[in-house]
């Protein structure tokens, strides 16, 4: 549910901003929900394209960023099935969204479509085991991972698993 702020969200956004320079660099948050990544970013002087499936979702994402003086993060519809995006990306981020494998090829398509060379994708999930095979999808698929674990207290104690993710012949930074 997107009207949520989800712990995953919470602790990506904690690890970006104290650990990931995104200053000048293009960014595109999928499935924004709320839209904390994208003013976390922002705010870091990040351009940021906030997309999500949901109308509502990007009216309280835009919301958020107004309200948190980012002026210039942008909004758009988006299905990752049919991603009507022009350019490519030096960061992907999103939280909560590999939960359901319908959606494994298609964000995965997207990251070999829109993931800039060099660029690096930042997906947070809370240790779902119905994952693993995204994970196992992104290798076939030539991608890499490293994975960091952010401790957050949000309505109880979470492990959120921090998956940093760029194509495997690709090792230039984005900073």
């Amino acid at each position: 549910m997107w009207a949520e702020l989800w712990p995953s969200a919470i602790g990506l956004a904690r690890y970006l901003d104290r650990d990931v320079p995104l200053r000048g660099k293009q960014v595109l948050e999928l499935g924004c929900g709320l839209g904390l990544l994208g003013v976390v970013t922002a705010r870091d002087g990040a351009r940021v394209l906030c997309t999500d499936y949901e109308a509502d979702a990007l009216a309280f994402a835009r919301y958020n960023a107004l309200q948190n003086g980012c002026r210039d993060v942008r909004f758009r519809l988006v299905d990752w099935r049919y991603p009507a995006l022009k350019r490519r990306y030096d960061a992907i981020l999103a939280s909560d969204v590999i939960y359901e494998a319908r959606n494994f090829g298609p964000l995965v398509a997207l990251l070999q479509r829109f993931l800039a060379r060099g660029g690096r994708a930042f997906f947070a999930d809370p240790g779902r085991s119905n994952a693993v095979p995204f994970f196992a999808l992104l290798r076939q698929r030539g991608f890499t991972y490293q994975k960091v674990v952010e401790p957050v207290e949000w309505e109880g104690r979470h492990e959120i698993a921090i998956y940093v993710i760029k194509h495997h012949s690709d090792g230039r930074p984005i900073s």
